[in-house]
């Protein structure tokens, strides 16, 4: 797999139209743009490409046409997760067949499920294709973990697994889970408000949803971190921070992506599903405008 490290991924928005079928021409006019931006790769219909939200046949739409827009300029990470793992299976064959780079899934969701069963959906769906394959661990899904040590040995056990998404505000465990798997894994940060902190942790790029807004300032501002200018680091996060927090507190996160991309790429990538965003608000286009340039200011 082609892995640029040290580079940000955005969770890609999945463009949607006014009846909640993918919006194709869209998908790929966004990806064109975010492949001219160099950044490390995309992550298609994850959380937020509101993946688990799409029938299979529409997932595979997406991949398809994800995977011909990007056009080998950058990796394309399909997350293949779902509710089944034989459907997580299908996806991950469809996944190699149209020449995606990785795939990637969540843990079991809905049902509760132990450790041993997360690690068994993890082995089915890791060998289901020779992919790379990089589990997703999600804090907002996790039900049962081992121990760090244990965790990272059962994860080096799981069919080509190259590494992780590492959706967390524990970096003590990211920390212990790379350093106990010796190095072995890739470890892809997956909270955009810890994206320098993480590296700390050992993660060597990361993941995340408002990328696709900020990915060429925070790729910037990761990259003066890693090399050793905290002061750069420090202030860009201060700013980052307060600019996801005070997006998550308007209650309105959907309708500021759909006016976001609207203003700085000139895409319209329509509403999410129900009930994502069914309660938002409008957002104020100066407001957008400010969110969008303070933080690229932050990165300058």
């Amino acid at each position: 797999m082609r892995f640029f490290e040290g580079r940000v991924w955005p969770a890609l928005l999945t463009p949607l139209d006014d009846s909640g079928e993918p919006n194709l021409a869209v998908l790929e006019r966004l990806i064109e743009i975010l492949a001219a931006q160099q950044l490390g790769g995309l992550f298609v219909l994850g959380s937020t490409g509101q993946g688990v939200l799409l029938n299979v046949s529409q997932r595979k739409s997406v991949a398809e046409r994800a995977v011909r827009a990007a056009a080998g300029a950058l990796p394309i990470m399909i997350h293949v997760g779902a509710p089944a793992t034989d459907d997580a299976i299908c996806l991950a064959r469809h996944a190699a067949e149209i020449g995606a780079d990785a795939v990637s899934t969540v843990p079991p969701i809905y049902y509760p499920a132990s450790a041993a069963m997360t690690f068994e959906h993890y082995r089915r769906v890791g060998g289901a294709c020779d992919l790379p394959f990089f589990p997703y661990h999600a804090m907002f899904l996790q039900q049962s973990l081992p121990a760090a040590v244990d965790y990272a040995e059962q994860l080096l056990k799981i069919p080509h697994i190259a590494g992780m998404k590492f959706t967390d505000h524990n970096l003590y465990a990211m920390g212990l889970v790379n350093r106990y798997a010796g190095g072995q894994l890739k470890i892809l940060s997956g909270a955009d408000e810890l994206l320098c902190h993480a590296a700390l942790s050992g993660a060597v790029g990361a993941i995340g949803t408002f990328y696709n807004q900020w990915g060429a300032a925070c790729q910037r501002a990761r990259a003066a971190f890693v090399a050793g200018d905290f002061d750069a680091g420090l202030r860009f996060m201060a700013v980052f921070q307060e600019t996801i927090d005070e997006i998550i507190r308007s209650g309105s996160i959907w309708s500021f992506h759909r006016a976001s991309i609207q203003v700085k790429y000139d895409l319209d990538i329509g509403p999410p599903r129900a009930p994502l965003g069914c309660v938002d608000q409008p957002w104020d286009q100066a407001e957008v405008e400010r969110l969008l340039a303070q933080v690229d200011d932050a990165a300058r």
